[in-house]
């Protein structure tokens, strides 16, 4: 599949919220949020601060990854926290991959070292694409969530990129 990824525009604004709005459920996030407006979205998800994947011939969005630091800590700021999402019908196409490849070399070129994101894990097909992506397993949080009256544990993954001392 031909697939550009680059960060996000205004335009891509109406398609990434309806993509949040449309795979968020139960069994893959804690709280469903529903964004009703693009102004809403845009406010949580300022111009530029993600990366989406683009189908060139029809210009749509496929998917979209969100990241930022973790924490305004100064010790906080070589991490990237990460939360990515593709429409079910571009699933298993490479969508997921492809963005997680642009983030990584974007985030070595800014001299993040780490990588690190949360998945439940009523999510395992989640957990094996990560893990496919060079993210491990580096915490459990048992029984963290109670989602539909069942507890749940969240699953703290990370990837490694850069060298342990950069200035």
């Amino acid at each position: 599949m031909n697939i550009t990824i680059r960060f996000s525009r205004s335009e891509d604004y109406p398609e990434m919220m309806a993509i949040e709005n449309r795979i968020w459920n139960d069994k893959n996030t804690p709280q469903v949020t529903i964004h009703k407006t693009v102004a809403d979205f845009l406010s949580a998800n300022p111009i530029g601060s993600t990366l989406v994947a683009i189908e060139p011939e029809k210009g749509s969005v496929l998917g979209l990854l969100h990241f930022d630091n973790p924490t305004a800590l100064t010790a906080h700021q070589k991490t990237w926290l990460l939360d990515i999402g593709v429409l079910p019908e571009a699933q298993g196409l490479g969508v997921g991959s492809r963005l997680l490849q642009a983030l990584k070399a974007s985030a070595q070129e800014q001299g993040i070292h780490k990588l690190s994101l949360r998945v439940l894990a009523t999510n395992p097909s989640a957990v094996r694409f990560y893990q496919k992506n060079g993210f491990a397993i580096e915490g459990r949080l048992r029984d963290e969530f109670l989602i539909s009256g069942h507890f749940v544990d969240d699953l703290l993954m990370g990837c490694l990129l850069g060298s342990k001392n950069t200035g």
